[in-house]
């Protein structure tokens, strides 16, 4: 893949990440990699394979992303609102916060 493929990936992955309001971890093992294996690829350290590629393409839309890295000169992210709606919902559980960012009044 080139140079804009990749730095394409990287920048769907981390968006739609931030738009579903999951952490690298939760979608490595959705996609079956290490977390080193997905930082590596969002800070452009390393390529995606074909076939991880594939799977989260198909794994984000299930979730409620389309992503399109194929339009010249753009990146395409389409968020629909029931994913919208699971993030904040995740977003607003004090559960997964770290313990320093836990709402105190609860």
């Amino acid at each position: 893949m080139s140079d804009v493929e990749n730095i394409k990936i990287a920048v769907a992955l981390r968006m739609s990440r931030a738009a579903l309001g999951i952490s690298q971890l939760e979608l490595a093992e959705i996609l079956g990699v290490s977390k080193i294996t997905l930082a590596r690829v969002e800070t452009l350290e390393s390529p995606l394979r074909a076939d991880v590629y594939m799977k989260a393409i198909n794994v984000l839309r299930e979730l409620g992303v389309a992503v399109d890295v194929m339009t010249p000169n753009a990146l395409m992210i389409n968020v629909h609102q029931p994913a919208l709606e699971k993030a904040l919902a995740r977003l607003r559980d004090d559960s997964k916060r770290r313990i320093d960012r836990k709402n105190k009044n609860t």
